[in-house]
């Protein structure tokens, strides 16, 4: 941008002085000859002079601080004022070169913004005939503004406008990813990428957002797995028993329905009548009397208007001799600190009457009086109002066996009640024209019936709306543990030609094997094939200490069948004319198998739920025989065709931890009721009921036997731990609801005879074994109650 020429402010002020002492010699005397005329022009030119130099001052404060605009402003308005005279000539050139130059510099301002077309405007108007058409500055800055180089022809006012909301926009987004602010951040280059879509820097700010939230939910995916191993750790904890210490009863009164109202018939029972004297009083007088007393001592509601009891009487037909008996009789009633409801019994039974109440009054009827009207009432009950009466003991009678299977033809889902059948499962009775409707929308409860049963279901809404839900927790724990400790030391020995005589006629050497063990794993001399055991006879390794028997067998079945003796450890060879062999064997093994396994699942109380946490595997339980062919024609050097036995039937069997359960709360939420049945199945191998199929072959040296097929028929072993029980658990509390120990020891002590009893020498012709093994399983259940944010109940 081309640097103007300095403003000289004080060349103005100068010309301003100038004209104000020409006024001021006017004002001085008047001239002979002048007219009024004259001096009120005279008088108006000053004023015009003065304000124009109060605004030049304006225009230069504004133009030093960088308004231009103002200063634009100014400037005009200083040059209209000054007139065209010869004494203000040069105070009016001063006014329209500031005003050329603040022009000239807002028009800069308005072309960085991208508002070419006002640039133009503005300096069109300096450029104007009767302005400064010849002024170098704006000269030249209009040329840059017709330069498609210098001033880009596609800018705008929009463009440069979204420019600085995009550079604000970056610097607030990285501000707040500074501040860990990442949510912010990304909200801030979205607004940038909606402004401008095609922003690298936004893509990059958010690229770098994504990196540190990535590094965020990394380190808690570590917090997480951490802390999810530290309670399968913490779930081997046995917990300490509690203090032989009786739970306090709390009363769960309370009276609400709908959440904020106190029903009339809790009222009567909460409000104490501190004092009652009456001498001959009628009903009515009494039911005034109360009015009164109960208002005043209503300590439940905080609203006055709300306070005290209405009473309603009801006696019939005026002139029926029921109503005349109770209006004519009179009574004396004196009482002391006496809740209401008992001073309407006292005051009932003077009378003859009775009283009842609904949800805003109670009614005085006479005794003995039954309405078969119908009338209809509303109730505000929970949202789980129909099931809760579902589960209680007006409903159907339950199942012996809790985890049964539904019957096929109500599904998998229990049957939904209506609400008058869930009543009328509970004792109440709906003559001709009588329901009961539930509107779930609104949690309301609709009834139309007589009033005697309307009472009764008043108590059944508020039984059931003083219940507050509750969630229960079931944990079943599992924990199994195996020890098994092998020790075994014994020795083996072979002599062979071990001459007494010189010329040896006479030699001693080893037995045979018998029905023991060959002893192939001694090595002999080179040359040397003959085994001559002392110790065959003694069992050592699997023919000393044998697995379970299913074990044993699917072992055996999977080809790992161990050796048959333990293993060497050291031995000992005398090799001169007598070979004499000695091998030491012994084992020292250890084995602990701990397994856990807690599944945990929610539920209602008195709703049945399950877990299943399994494989499903599929076996066959069916197989087609094997087929053998009639003939086959000439099979000399061949192997005859057969098919093996096929599966045709398969059945599912899951594989896993399946838990169902059943809990049922006490009315003070102290105690449940939970029947379960844990099961904890795992596959442990198959075992071969197939034989294989053979056929002899010409070989080359003679004929063999050759196995055509195996013929395999695999069925399943599988191993199992359950327990089924119905316990009664006190919230929070862990019990043992079952368990197994079991211990076996396998102990074995074998000898060679004679040489096994020497004393000490007879231990190297031993051979013993001891293996003792220990099972421990226990069922642990742990039932918690808890509110519907997920905290305890108890803790409330």
């Amino acid at each position: 941008m081309e640097t103007l020429k300095p403003i000289k402010p004080f060349r103005g002020r100068i010309a301003l002085l100038a004209t104000a002492c020409l006024i001021a010699q006017l004002k001085g005397g008047e001239p002979l000859g002048r007219s009024s005329l004259a001096q009120n022009e005279a008088s108006r030119r000053g004023a015009a002079v003065e304000e124009a130099q109060v605004l030049l001052e304006k225009g230069d404060q504004a133009y030093t601080a960088g308004r231009y605009s103002e200063a634009v402003e100014a400037y005009s308005g200083a040059r209209d004022l000054i007139p065209d005279a010869p004494l203000t000539a040069e105070l009016k050139s001063a006014a329209t070169e500031r005003y050329a130059q603040a022009s000239v510099e807002h028009a800069r301002v308005l072309s960085r913004k991208g508002d070419v077309a006002a640039a133009k405007a503005a300096v069109d108007k300096v450029l104007a005939p009767n302005v400064a058409p010849e002024n170098p500055g704006a000269l030249n800055f209009r040329a840059q503004l017709d330069d498609p180089i210098r001033t880009n022809p596609a800018l705008t006012a929009e463009h440069a406008k979204n420019v600085d909301s995009v550079r604000r926009g970056l610097y607030t987004a990285e501000g707040a990813y500074n501040l860990g602010k990442f949510e912010q951040s990304k909200s801030e280059y979205q607004k940038v990428l909606r402004t401008d879509p095609t922003n690298t820097a936004a893509r990059r700010g958010l690229e770098e957002v994504e990196v540190a939230k990535s590094g965020y939910q990394k380190s808690a995916n570590d917090h997480t797995r951490a802390e999810m191993l530290a309670e399968v750790d913490q779930a081997w904890e046995l917990q300490v028993p509690p203090l032989d210490i009786e739970p306090t009863l709390t009363d769960t009164g309370g009276g609400l329905i709908g959440g904020d109202v106190i029903s009339v018939s809790s009222k009567i029972d909460r409000i104490i009548i501190p004092r009652i004297a009456l001498e001959q009083s009628s009903l009515e007088e009494a039911l005034d009397f109360l009015r009164v007393k109960s208002a005043e001592n209503d300590k439940l509601e905080v609203d006055p208007a709300r306070k005290g009891v209405n009473f309603n009487v009801n006696l019939g037909a005026s002139d029926s001799p029921e109503a005349t008996r109770v209006r004519n009789a009179r009574f004396d009633l004196r009482l002391t600190n006496v809740p209401l409801s008992q001073v309407l019994k006292y005051l009932t039974d003077q009378t003859q009457t009775s009283f009842t109440t609904d949800d805003f009054a109670v009614l005085i009827t006479p005794a003995g009086s039954s309405s078969a009207e119908l009338v209809t009432r509303t109730y505000r009950v929970p949202p789980d109002f129909i099931s809760s009466m579902g589960t209680s003991s007006g409903g159907a009678a339950a199942s012996d066996d809790p985890f049964a299977e539904a019957p096929k033809t109500t599904g998998l889902l229990p049957k939904r009640l209506g609400a008058q059948e869930a009543l009328s499962q509970q004792g109440v009775a709906f003559p001709e024209g009588a329901s009961a409707t539930y509107l779930g929308a609104t949690n309301t409860l609709r009834v139309t019936n007589t009033s005697a049963n309307q009472d009764y279901i008043a108590q059944i809404v508020e039984t059931i709306g003083r219940t507050e839900p509750v969630i229960v927790a079931v944990k079943v724990t599992m924990v199994k543990v195996e020890k098994s400790h092998l020790e075994e030391l014994g020795f083996d020995w072979i002599l062979e030609g071990y001459g007494f005589a010189k010329n040896k006629e006479a030699t001693l050497s080893g037995g045979t094997q018998g029905n023991g063990d060959s002893l192939d794993d001694i090595q002999l001399p080179v040359g040397d094939s003959i085994r001559n055991p002392i110790t065959s006879g003694n069992r050592s390794g699997d023919s000393a200490i044998s697995n379970n028997s299913i074990d044993g067998l699917l072992k055996s079945q999977a080809g790992r069948q161990a050796s048959a003796r333990a293993p060497g450890v050291l031995g000992v060879h005398y090799l001169d004319d007598v070979n004499l062999h000695m091998l030491m064997r012994g084992l020292d093994q250890k084995k602990n198998v701990d397994m856990m396994a807690k599944p945990a699942v929610m539920t209602r109380s008195g709703q049945s739920s399950s877990i299943a946490i399994v494989r499903e595997f599929m076996y066959a339980t069916e197989y087609e025989p094997p087929e053998l062919p009639n003939t086959v024609g000439n099979t000399s050097g061949g192997v005859t065709p057969v098919t093996p036995a096929t599966p045709t039937a398969f059945e599912k069997k899951d594989v896993g931890i399946t838990l169902e359960v059943l809990p049922v709360v006490d009315d003070q939420k102290q105690y449940i009721n939970v029947t379960l049945n844990p099961v904890f199945s795992d596959f442990d191998g198959f075992v071969n009921y197939g034989s294989p199929i053979n056929t002899t072959v010409q070989g080359a040296l003679g004929p063999e036997t050759v196995a055509v097929t195996d013929n395999a028929i695999l069925m399943p072993i599988f191993s199992k731990q359950a327990v089924t029980t119905s316990v009664d658990v006190a919230d929070g509390s862990t019990v043992v609801v079952g368990g197994l120990l079991a211990e076996s020891i396998q102990n074995v002590e074998d000898q060679t005879p004679i040489l096994g009893s020497i004393p000490i020498v007879g231990r190297l012709f031993q051979s013993k074994a001891r293996k003792p093994s220990t099972t421990a399983i226990m069922f642990l259940v742990n039932v918690e109650l808890l509110d519907p944010t997920g905290r305890p109940y108890r803790n409330r």
